[in-house]
Formats: structure tokens, C-alpha cells, sequence
């Protein structure tokens, strides 16, 4: 579950996959590899067994699908939920991805750990960040340039969302008529 792994990429998992820390996933759905840290209960479950002796390619590669599906029915049963046609392994994924979005984690980090070719994938599991907006409480109720140096620059209101704009010519034309020199107006009345 800590994988968040799609049970064909476990299954396929050999010993040069796993490293002290982290394990790859080469071949997986998307067709894109994608290495994960390994929490402490997957370094428990990916022991490597002694060198001496023959061993398996890989902790899981003596079981086929069908087998592992046999013994994940086997256990719902045994805690009573044999019947419930909704806990089928892939659920594994799914709880993780819920963690990791429930505990703060960014959507972004959430589709690189699972593998998700693009982030509407991922993003099915945004709605259950519902913690996600109280830091935007804790922005909005800081007083801006709070331990700042006091600069001045941080005024209590936002900057303006344009940049200096370039004047029109009509803009320009008004401007060099205010800069000009005032000559007297000669009077149109004849003397």
C-alpha cells in the first residue's frame, strides 16, 4: 500500500529493482519508470533473502496474478469482507494516493509517487484535500510585511495587477502640449 504500486509493477519487481532506500518501477502502465523512497514497512516486506542458495528474481516473482488474487480473497474473507466486490488490490493504490493528498502532500508530488502519466489522473483525488485552504486562512490573516524589514514596500494593499503601461500618441501629444511654452495669443481683433 505504502507504493502505491499497481499490482503488475510488484509483481514484476526483481532484486537489482530494489536498492537500500528506494525501489524503481521499469515496467509499468504509463511505459515511464519512476523511482520511490521505500517506507520502513516496505523495506519489512522487500526483505532480501540470503545470497546463498537459489533464490527468486524478485520478492513477489514465484506468484502470478491469479494466485496473488486467490490469497487477497482468502484474507478479505477471513475479515469479513469476502462479499464486498469493491476490495479488489487495486483499493491499495487508491488508499495510498488518498494518504498522501489527506496528509498535505502537493498534487503534483502525489502523481510523480504514483506514476500517473498526466495529472488529470491524479487530480480525482484533489477533492479529499479539504485541510488544503486552512493555510490560506493563515496567509490572508497575516498582516503583510509581517517580520519584514519594514522597507516601506509592503504596503496593507496588493500591487497593481499592470505593469507601467507605454503611452498612446494621443497621450504623448497631450503631454508635450502641457510641457510646451505658453506664448500670448495674438488677438484676432484688428486694432
Amino acid at each position: 500500500m505504502d507504493t502505491g504500486c499497481r499490482l503488475g509493477e510488484a509483481l514484476g519487481l526483481i532484486w537489482n529493482d530494489i536498492q537500500e532506500h528506494r525501489v524503481s518501477f521499469w515496467i509499468t502502465k504509463s511505459g515511464r519508470s519512476r523511482t520511490i523512497p521505500m517506507t520502513e514497512r516496505v523495506k519489512e516486506v522487500i526483505k532480501l533473502p540470503p545470497s546463498e542458495g537459489r533464490r527468486p528474481k524478485g520478492p513477489f516473482t514465484k506468484l502470478s496474478q491469479a494466485q496473488f488474487r486467490a490469497i487477497w480473497n482468502d484474507a478479505k474473507a477471513e475479515v469479513g469482507l469476502g462479499a464486498d466486490d469493491q476490495v479488489v488490490p487495486h483499493i491499495l493504490r487508491h488508499t495510498c494516493a488518498s494518504r498522501l493528498v489527506q496528509g498535505g502532500i502537493d498534487i503534483r508530488r502525489v502523481q510523480m509517487w504514483l506514476g500517473h502519466q498526466t495529472l488529470s489522473m491524479t487530480m480525482r483525488y484533489a477533492h479529499l484535500a479539504t485541510n488544503d485552504l486552512d493555510g490560506c486562512v493563515v496567509v490572508l490573516e497575516t498582516p503583510r510585511g509581517e517580520g519584514l524589514s519594514g522597507d516601506g514596500k509592503n504596503s496593507a494593499f496588493a500591487s497593481p495587477l499592470t505593469t507601467a503601461s507605454v503611452p498612446t500618441p494621443a497621450q504623448k501629444s497631450k503631454t508635450a502640449a502641457a510641457k510646451a511654452p505658453k506664448t500670448p495669443r495674438k488677438s484676432s481683433k484688428a486694432k
